[in-house]
């Protein structure tokens, strides 16, 4: 089964005429982050799976599921072994296309595990346009039922060319032709006194900030984190801007095609946001910092700028 183009994206109305192909396996994946004394917390929203979801849509825990249990870092990506299990039991296979989706106004987690499965050699996964909200705002139907498919066999092949470890993110911080993206909100990359998703503020030296939201609309560049999550509580709709805007974006940036790109963010989810975006300009040496400011910052042989 192969989704009309490259794009690493696929339309609502393309989804709901191919939603019943036996090739096609739509993953709900919805997560939340929520702060306790100001610290960031990651956590999957199955209950609003089973409050209702996109007809056969399974649900995966990026906490529960996909991130590894025995890492010190909070939600790192769980093992190739481990992974090919989750997928497996989902009824993913090697020639299945996945159909991943979250309800935020861009892809978060839904993004993740489109560079998860990338990751893991799966070129068959595509980010459902606008989400779970697009697909409520067009007047879509939504079901109750939790699927149960027939188990797959997923054989993960490791493609490092999409991942940075700390050690990378180390090895590369004076190299002019390497580019880092810190995708946070602007006034956690500029904080000198706290930071929700890491053990020190800041951000890794000669990264530069383009908040994930940017990539829908570049007036959002600026907004803290406050007005952020008062948008997230809302039901608008975001799509990523036209390639010529993003773009300008990025060039804004100095973040061009001719440099390597390292993604990084809190925990890996707003990087991966940020590396979508990316594809869809047709950058081919991205990667996502899976580590990201939650192991950067906990470690205090590293550099930081921004912080005291």
């Amino acid at each position: 089964m192969q989704p009309p183009d490259a794009s690493p994206l696929v339309q609502p109305a393309w989804l709901a005429e191919y939603l019943d192909h036996p090739d096609v396996r739509v993953v709900d994946v919805r997560w939340r982050a929520r702060y306790e004394a100001g610290h960031g917390i990651s956590a999957d929203d199955e209950a609003g799976y089973l409050a209702g979801h996109i007809p056969g849509a399974v649900f995966v825990g990026m906490v529960r599921d996909l991130a590894d249990p025995q890492s010190d870092v909070p939600d790192r990506l769980v093992s190739s072994a481990l992974f090919a299990q989750v997928m497996d039991r989902l009824g993913i296979g090697n020639h299945t296309l996945v159909v991943a989706y979250d309800d935020m106004v861009l892809p978060l987690s839904a993004a993740r595990l489109w560079w998860a499965l990338s990751y893991y050699g799966h070129a068959g996964v595509r980010v459902l346009d606008g989400g779970l909200r697009r697909w409520r705002a067009e007047g879509r139907p939504l079901s109750t039922a939790v699927p149960a498919p027939p188990p797959a066999t997923f054989t993960p092949r490791p493609q490092p060319d999409w991942i940075a470890t700390k050690a990378t993110v180390g090895a590369a911080l004076d190299q002019p032709d390497v580019a880092f993206v810190d995708c946070l909100a602007a006034d956690q990359y500029h904080s000198s006194q706290t930071h929700p998703w890491g053990d020190r503020p800041g951000h890794i030296p000669g990264a530069v900030n383009v908040p994930y939201l940017a990539n829908a609309d570049p007036a959002l560049a600026a907004a803290p984190t406050a007005e952020r999550d008062r948008l997230l509580a809302t039901e608008r709709v975001l799509s990523y801007l036209p390639t010529d805007d993003l773009a300008a974006l990025y060039a804004a940036a100095s973040v061009t095609p001719d440099r390597e790109v390292i993604a990084y963010c809190g925990r890996g989810y707003a990087a991966a946001s940020g590396l979508l975006a990316l594809k869809l300009l047709g950058y081919e040496r991205v990667r996502l910092y899976d580590g990201s400011w939650a192991e950067w910052s906990a470690d205090p042989a590293l550099p930081v700028t921004g912080g005291q």
